[in-house]
């Protein structure tokens, strides 16, 4: 299977050991890794790579790695590896509807209300799940700033359907608005991880 549009991924060894993480250029079936910080100590080795493609979803692997050193000058990524993917082991499909469990506690600032906080329940590449104690109004759009991936960016949802909570609290069922195409592949990797993690954790799904 060619990847069709990824940009990072994760290296483990045969063992399951975690090597490092490495941003991905692909054409074709040349795939070329580059590592700014990873344990790899051979020049050629057999690894298990996770790549987590935008199109396709998280393509778990077994590839053999020809190892280098990164030649252009001032590179922040002093290892860099040519990848021959032999084969795909498992793809976890991307699917939009899919929702993973998290509990991220932080603040959220609406123009109406100022700012308040709320409890992200779940979240998916579509929308999130909202517990807070604050009320909110149909189609109301609030925003946050959070660290899905590597960068601190900012969100704005749209509250779409409510739910009475416990405790005085409410639901909210939430559909991110305005994303930024950097901003949709931090949260779809940020989903893929989790259902990754998940599924590691209980083979049995």
């Amino acid at each position: 299977m060619t990847l069709k549009k990824c940009s990072r991924c994760t290296v483990y060894s045969m063992k399951g050991q975690r090597l490092g993480e490495a941003r991905v250029t692909h054409f074709g079936d040349t795939v070329t890794l580059f590592f700014g910080d990873a344990r790899l100590r051979d020049p050629k080795i057999k690894a298990k790579i996770n790549f987590y493609d935008d199109v396709v979803g998280v393509l778990q692997t077994n590839c053999t790695l020809k190892v280098e050193r990164n030649t252009v000058a001032g590179a922040s990524e002093p290892l860099m590896a040519d990848c021959k993917i032999t084969d795909v082991t498992n793809v976890i499909q991307r699917q939009k509807d899919v929702r993973v469990k998290v509990e991220i506690e932080t603040p959220f600032f609406s123009n109406k209300r100022g700012s308040f906080m709320g409890v992200i329940d779940n979240i998916s590449a579509g929308g999130i799940y909202l517990i807070t104690k604050q009320t909110l109004e149909p189609n109301e759009i609030i925003s946050f700033e959070y660290r899905f991936k590597s960068l601190m960016r900012h969100f704005d949802v749209m509250a779409i359907r409510a739910k009475q909570e416990s405790s005085g609290r409410y639901g909210y069922g939430c559909r991110f608005i305005n994303l930024t195409d950097g901003a949709d592949a931090a949260i779809r990797s940020f989903v893929y991880k989790k259902q990754l993690e998940t599924r590691m954790a209980d083979p049995g799904m």
